[in-house]
């Protein structure tokens, strides 16, 4: 009798091996025979699942994304302030945890992926990760009773976060955490400002 396996789970077991490598190695550098013998399985159960190794690492990224945004719902639920809750939502390129820096890290690997892709999955991820910023900012201004005409400033204050994280792959001098820290502290007081 054959072996059932539950296509789900072993996406979710093959995703977070693949992770575990990708916090060790660069991601770029791995070939994908190397990744393969290394989260354990054959090349015929990865090709099963994944054409390539961007689809792998797309899929990580996407996994890694929801449990990022998990815990930043945990974490504004204890912001006092209007400039304490953009720092935590945009906490992902500022903080050097281990799940912020391995996301960057992510995000950099998957950039082609889902910047030049004309899949469907790749269309919806990136419009599911737009509209929740988009709703998450918007409850955020509205918690902290920012007047309606100044969230229009919602969806540039995150082109100006994605912005400054792509400045930083490409110069070496910029500072993401420190720059992105200081528009945001600068951005509240100026919409904090009757």
């Amino acid at each position: 009798m054959p072996i059932v396996v539950n296509k789900e789970e072993k996406i979710e077991l093959i995703c977070k091996k693949a992770y575990e490598q990708f916090k060790k190695e660069e991601i770029e550098k791995i070939s994908l025979n190397k990744l393969i013998e290394k989260i354990d399985i054959s090349k015929g159960q990865f090709y099963h699942y994944f054409k390539t190794k961007e689809e792998l690492v797309f899929e990580v990224m996407k996994r890694k994304t929801k449990e990022y945004f998990k815990i930043c719902e945990i974490d504004l639920k204890k912001c006092n302030s209007f400039e304490e809750s953009l720092l935590r939502f945009f906490n992902v390129y500022i903080a050097e945890d281990e799940l912020s820096k391995s996301l960057r890290k992510l995000f950099f690997a998957s950039f082609q992926t889902y910047l030049y892709s004309n899949k469907k999955e790749v269309t919806h991820y990136n419009h599911f990760y737009y509209e929740y910023v988009d709703k998450k900012l918007l409850k955020i201004f509205e918690e902290y009773k920012i007047s309606n005409n100044k969230k229009k400033f919602i969806k540039s204050i995150c082109s100006t976060a994605d912005g400054m994280y792509f400045r930083d792959l490409v110069d070496s001098k910029f500072n993401l955490q420190k720059e992105l820290s200081i528009y945001l502290k600068e951005i509240s007081m100026i919409l904090l400002k009757e």
